[in-house]
């Protein structure tokens, strides 16, 4: 099969969606593998790199005439003019943010893979380590825009305990990956943490897990985080719902009643996020805006600030299902791994993601091979 790695358009992003390691093992399969010019320079891996594990360097055109297109992040609008039926688009996409690319796409007759969409053994195995990222650097974040020059509260996030001056507050929404990593971010720190979820067993779980740490965690409901918002230094949101665009959960009203200088952090904006004061995400180059005497953070792709360690840890995970379409073609790699099947968002231009299209008031269908 005839492959091409794409570098990235959305600004600020670094990642690529293979490394030369990940290049050298899938012409050893067989394959050509096309590689954009400087796809990798963000990530630190030069074109010689790709050249000498046996990747054609091609034009951001020539690359796009492959059969399997693997990216990091959604296309980019003057990318649709490349959508084709058969063609085969893989990459985070969170394509339920993105009406037009999926009506680009379902016009064309491509076919979408989401890599956050794919679940295996109940959980969503290649988005773990980007929401490991995410929550990590949510943290560092919040505590970064705490300070005065960005209209922060001005105040250390860590505290002085020395000298009695308290660690700040972090109150995350949702108790998943992401929120996991955050909490451990944060209380490394020093910070009191609360979690609020919705699920009783995940709350048990996560309950155990911080057990004897500063940690509560709280059922999530409107009463829970109204009250809980008020006293966090910094809010952070990681509500995700696979395939599909999460309600606004977080009210401008709530957000009011915040200290002002506070920051929030809406991890999953890349989905549409959760918060209602956030109606559009914000960049890597330009992150924050202030509304409500409230800095928000509103970056969708994260990990693209840390390309190298971003760029291992997905290539690790992308590899496998690469090889099996390449090897089987879409059809009968899909049929026999239904982990990959999960992450078909789009078959040949019909939408097969039932939260996808839902969420677009888009026809959508089940996938049938």
């Amino acid at each position: 099969m005839k492959i091409a790695v794409i570098k990235e358009q959305k600004e600020g992003e670094g990642r690529v969606a293979a490394t030369p390691e990940n290049v050298q093992k899938m012409v050893d399969a067989g394959n050509e593998v096309l590689v954009e010019k400087d796809a990798g320079v963000g990530a630190g891996f030069s074109n010689e790199e790709f050249e000498q594990a046996g990747g054609k360097l091609v034009s951001h055109e020539e690359g796009w005439q492959a059969d399997l297109i693997i990216k990091v992040k959604e296309p980019d609008p003057e990318e649709y003019k490349y959508f084709s039926k058969g063609k085969i688009v893989w990459g985070f996409q969170h394509l339920a943010s993105s009406k037009p690319t999926v009506e680009a796409m379902m016009k064309a007759g491509t076919t979408a893979i989401g890599g956050e969409t794919i679940v295996k053994d109940g959980k969503l195995e290649l988005l773990a380590p980007m929401s490991a990222i995410a929550g990590r650097r949510s943290v560092i974040m919040g505590a970064y825009y705490l300070e005065a020059q960005h209209k922060g509260q001005g105040v250390l996030l860590p505290g002085i305990p020395d000298v009695g001056i308290k660690a700040g507050n972090v109150v995350i929404f949702g108790g998943g990956n992401a929120a996991v990593n955050a909490a451990q971010m944060a209380l490394g720190l020093g910070c009191s943490v609360v979690i609020i979820e919705l699920k009783d067993e995940r709350i048990k779980e996560l309950e155990k897990e911080f057990a004897g740490q500063n940690v509560r965690v709280v059922k999530s409901n409107d009463e829970n985080l109204a009250k809980e918002i008020k006293d966090a230094d910094v809010f952070i949101s990681t509500i995700l719902i696979p395939g599909a665009k999460p309600p606004k959960l977080v009210k401008e009203s709530m957000v009011k009643t915040m200290k002002k200088g506070s920051v929030i952090v809406d991890v999953a904006i890349d989905q549409g996020g959760t918060v209602e004061t956030i109606d559009q995400p914000t960049t890597i180059d330009d992150p924050v805006f202030v509304k409500d005497g409230i800095v928000h953070y509103a970056v969708p792709n994260q990990p693209g600030a840390v390309p190298r360690t971003a760029t291992m840890a997905l290539a690790a995970g992308n590899l496998k299902y690469l090889l099996e379409i390449a090897d089987k073609g879409i059809d009968g790699a899909a049929k026999a791994d239904p982990a990959l099947a999960s992450g078909i968002n789009i078959y040949n231009g019909t939408i097969v993601n039932e939260g996808l299209g839902k969420s677009l008031d888009l026809p959508y269908e089940k996938l049938s091979l």
